[in-house]
């Protein structure tokens, strides 16, 4: 294949390194931004296009690497050139191929392509893209061979139904962008116990990357502790009667779905009282 891309922010950059230092075919860089696209394609070893219209002519397959909500607009403009036989591409974990309406109609196949992983640094995310997890979903006529692609990298992929992308987007933020949310509620609380923000952030980095690497490790059951798992109800009002409303509503969400974990790990512990507590 000769790889594209149409834009050339944090996406565009570590994707396109990455496949450069693979030796995938990587032939340049389009973006509205020249400077942009310059600073890619030097950082990749590829060309730079001032103009659209040549770099979909040098390539069968374009990465559309743009926010979410300029794919439609782009899609539109591409729809002006010949695009018969070419592979539209966009990144987008939400968005589904469907965004290319009518793409057949051009002789042409549009596919989601999205890496499991949050891109960052234009520089530096490179560096974990081997060990990534990619999802596919577009058109039948060329998913083998952009399946085919992503695992010629060594990188494991997936394919995936349009309907599911809503859902499967929800699940990756949960994973990751929520959880800088909860990561700012404890920091913020730890600092309203009268601990400086250096201390804080300290303490909370240090408890959250063992939990996460006893997660990954051991698996959510085995790596549940703390006072819901052992059924210490009352350690459990108490938090609930400190917190803010705020607060208390995300605690005890969460709470209710750690119950169900804890329920599996102690399969004969009772945690009744606890349940009555969070229903409260």
């Amino acid at each position: 294949m000769k790889i594209g891309f149409i834009g050339a922010g944090k996406v565009g950059f570590a994707l396109g390194k990455y496949f450069a230092n693979q030796g995938i075919n990587l032939v340049g860089y389009y973006s509205r931004n020249p400077d942009d696209a310059r600073a890619a394609a030097r950082y990749t070893g590829s060309q730079f296009f001032s103009q659209l219209f040549p770099l979909l002519q040098a390539c069968d397959t374009l990465f559309l690497t743009v926010p979410d909500r300029i794919i439609t607009t782009l899609w539109q403009e591409l729809k002006q050139y010949p695009i018969a036989g070419k592979n539209i591409c966009h990144c987008s974990g939400a968005l589904s191929s469907a965004v290319f309406d009518d793409i057949e109609q051009y002789g042409a196949c549009g596919y989601s392509i999205h890496p499991i992983y949050a891109i960052h640094d234009r520089f530096h995310s490179v560096e974990a893209l081997a060990s990534v997890y990619f999802t596919v979903e577009g058109s039948q006529a060329n998913l083998i061979k952009i399946t085919t692609l992503i695992e010629s990298l060594g990188n494991s992929v997936r394919t995936m139904n349009a309907e599911n992308k809503a859902l499967y987007h929800a699940a990756s933020v949960m994973v990751s962008n929520l959880v800088i949310g909860l990561t700012k509620i404890g920091d913020d609380i730890f600092q309203q116990c009268g601990f400086d923000r250096a201390f804080s952030e300290q303490a909370w980095k240090a408890l959250f990357l063992g939990n996460a690497e006893n997660i990954c490790s051991s698996g959510m059951v085995n790596a549940l502790t703390g006072p819901l798992e052992r059924g210490d109800v009352i350690t459990i009002r108490q938090h609930i009667g400190a917190l803010g409303e705020q607060e208390r509503r995300i605690y005890i969400g969460l709470s209710q779905v750690l119950l169900e974990v804890a329920k599996q790990k102690n399969p004969d512990r009772d945690y009744s009282l606890i349940e009555a507590e969070l229903k409260q």
